[in-house]
């Protein structure tokens, strides 16, 4: 009885929970500091809204993730970071759980290595653990894989369309690259469908799934962009890049390294995950036609169609979740196995423990630049309240953030003349500001900085006027 397949997938089961459990805490300790560029614009958008309503007719901006900026509305500007990272921390615990989940589907050493997998990728940890809705949108992409994967399995009563529509339109509400998942799940889907029935079936299985969350995802794009189509209101950026081949390599390439451990670039990595995928095959892995759209097709489709802004790992998030899954169920494949396969599982879990913990250490050490130190060093010369010169906008959100979780009464002005204080802010590693720097006239010294190394952040110098 203790080596059944069912005992066996309890003890599965208690070692997801554990794993989960783990995450959540590692998640805990990265929402630490004040809230990065970002999350501090979102959180500022979602203030300036006033009301619920506000967020969908008010902001029309690309950093306006809707349901996660409700929470930042709810939650209040100076609210501590923690709770206004909650969702995200909750979500990527909560994926943690399905992730394992759909490995379980395959064995319970798959479901457990899958877990751990989740729990540990820097790029999970740095997305689940930050006032963003990357990780709320991979829960319920996630949620909708593995409904579709039962699905495909013949299992009676697992046909639900509309729980997938709700993942497609909670998912796109969240943050609307789940338009990639959702084409992906669809695809697969199709793919399967055609192999095992022919593509005039496969298409009509497919409608009658697919049809309702297909639905549900435009109503959620027309929702997003509403305001901007009706007229009223123009759809606007934070930034606007050309689509060059460099920064879509680069992104790529850091959403694989930070995803399975490997914060390094180098072209190994995308001919690592080409070479994964091709040799998955031969280990009996399942949903190769997934693996296949969300790791090959999906980024080479955004590189034809030139997408806008293509330097941001973070858009490519479908391609380190598809990855992780596969990886999952490759490893507890070979960990399965005997001799020289369970070594290479072995080597490649320990590789991914080590890089992921070096990376998530240094998430928790540098807090994404955190601004927190440079209004405690304004508090500390000036308690009651002082005037700060941000150079760029893209500091704004920072320091009024910041200044509102410690209740601080801090002005900022971003023109002359000098004010006796002076925020500089970087983006980029490596770019913290000289000692001394001369604006308005004025001589400044730096009194504290910050520098961010990982896969979100912002680097920064607080200087004082020296009279």
């Amino acid at each position: 009885m203790q080596n059944s397949p069912a005992a066996a997938e309890h003890r599965a089961l208690v070692w997801i929970a554990i794993i989960a459990l783990a995450g959540l805490s590692l998640r805990i300790q990265a929402a630490a500091g004040a809230l990065w560029l970002d999350e501090a614009w979102s959180a500022v958008f979602a203030h300036d809204a006033e009301t619920p309503l506000g967020i969908f007719t008010r902001i029309n901006h690309d950093n306006n993730h809707h349901l996660n900026s409700l929470w930042l509305q709810w939650v209040g500007l100076g609210a501590p970071p923690l709770v206004a990272r909650a969702l995200s921390v909750l979500s990527g615990t909560a994926a943690i759980v399905v992730a394992g989940s759909i490995g379980l589907r395959r064995s319970p050493a798959a479901g457990v290595v899958t877990a751990l997998l989740f729990a540990l990728s820097p790029a999970l940890v740095t997305l689940g653990s930050e006032a963003r809705g990357y990780v709320p949108m991979m829960l319920a992409a996630l949620i909708a894989i593995w409904l579709v994967d039962r699905w495909l399995d013949g299992r009676p009563k697992t046909d639900h369309p509309i729980a997938i529509a709700a993942c497609f339109y909670v998912g796109a509400l969240f943050q609307l690259t789940m338009v990639f998942a959702a084409c992906a799940i669809v695809g697969w889907a199709f793919l399967v469908l055609c192999y095992r029935q022919g593509p005039r079936v496969a298409l009509s299985r497919t409608a009658r799934l697919f049809g309702p969350g297909l639905a549900a995802l435009a109503a959620a794009v027309l929702l997003v962009f509403g305001p901007a189509l009706s007229g009223r209101a123009e759809f606007t950026y934070g930034a606007y890049q050309p689509f060059t081949l460099l920064q879509f390599w680069n992104a790529v390439v850091r959403m694989l390294g930070f995803a399975i451990g490997v914060p390094i670039t180098t072209l190994l990595l995308p001919a690592g995950a080409l070479a994964v995928l091709i040799l998955a095959g031969a280990l009996g892995t399942s949903r190769l036609a997934l693996y296949w759209i969300a790791i090959v097709a999906f980024p080479l489709s955004l590189a034809m169609l030139r997408m806008m802004n293509p330097g941001h790992p973070r858009y490519y998030l479908l391609i380190g979740l598809a990855l992780l899954l596969l990886m999952g169920e490759g490893l507890a494949a070979l960990i399965r196995a005997r001799g020289w396969r369970r070594l290479a599982a072995a080597a490649a879990l320990t590789t991914f423990a080590a890089g992921s913990a070096w990376a998530n250490l240094d998430l928790i050490e540098t807090r994404r630049g955190d601004p927190g130190p440079a209004i405690r060093a304004m508090a500390a010369r000036a308690p009651g309240g002082t005037t700060v010169l941000v150079e760029r906008e893209s500091g704004i959100a920072l320091v009024v953030v910041a200044a509102a979780e410690q209740a601080y009464p801090l002005r900022y002005a971003t023109a002359c003349p000098a004010r006796p204080y002076l925020f500089i802010d970087r983006y980029g590693a490596g770019s913290r500001g000289p000692p001394r720097v001369t604006r308005c006239g004025a001589a400044y010294r730096a009194i504290a900085a910050a520098e961010s190394h990982g896969f979100s952040g912002q680097n920064w110098t607080l200087y004082e006027r020296v009279d």
